[in-house]
């Protein structure tokens, strides 16, 4: 049990390392899917969900981006499969989410990867004016209300000459989140698509990257 949670060890190859990360066992007894994006009025655990951005965001940090020695955050980590990627590569990482039982469950897993993981529960906001040389955020654009006050934290966390990455599967119409960062000067130097399977069905994921020079 973590965190009151029903817990199980699974393994993650990512960037040829294997991640061993401690999931939420049990999840669908737990999870009404029916209502996951449709209902507004529920609140799921969606941090319990090891996401197909987080995996594709992992592997592409994992195997494309340089982040040893680097300062790394984490922002929304969920179970933290992105963070502990950044770890494992070198990176001295950081990682914040809202949810308790989130940050719990990172720690287990930290501790099962033998790696050293700084870890904050609430808003970016918390961490005051610290900035890093990667803030790295995955499938976290959900809330459209919120796009513009989220893109702003994002990018006020990245250290001048830092990149924000973000891997966005467009579950909702997401549009209005990057047109925020266009019109905050940034474009993105990297946009990869990749497509995956996710439960029986195909999926695109896309992972942008933005170097942050102000």
């Amino acid at each position: 049990m973590i965190a009151g949670w029903p817990a199980r060890l699974e393994t993650e190859k990512i960037g040829g390392r294997d991640i061993r990360i401690h999931t939420a066992a049990d999840l669908e007894s737990r999870l009404d899917r029916s209502r996951l994006l449709h209902d507004e009025s529920y609140s799921p655990p969606y941090w319990a969900l090891l996401w197909s951005g987080s995996r594709e965001l992992a592997r592409y940090l994992g195997e494309s981006a340089e982040l040893r020695g680097r300062s790394a955050l984490e922002v929304g980590c969920g179970l933290g499969l992105v963070a502990l990627a950044a770890a494992l590569a070198g990176a001295r990482v950081t990682a914040i989410d809202r949810d308790p039982a989130a940050i719990e469950f990172l720690r287990a897993s930290a501790l099962e990867n033998e790696v050293a993981i700084e870890t904050w529960v609430g808003e970016p906001s918390v961490l005051g004016e610290r900035r890093f040389d990667a803030v790295m955020a995955a499938e976290l654009l959900y809330d459209r209300a919120g796009f513009g006050d989220l893109a702003a934290a994002l990018v006020a966390a990245v250290a001048p000459g830092g990149w924000l990455w973000i891997a966005d599967a467009e579950r909702v119409d997401t549009r209005s989140f990057f047109e925020v960062l266009a019109r905050m000067g940034l474009a993105p130097a990297i946009d990869e698509v990749r497509e995956v399977r996710e439960e029986g069905s195909r999926i695109q994921v896309r992972i942008r990257g933005y170097r942050v020079t102000r």
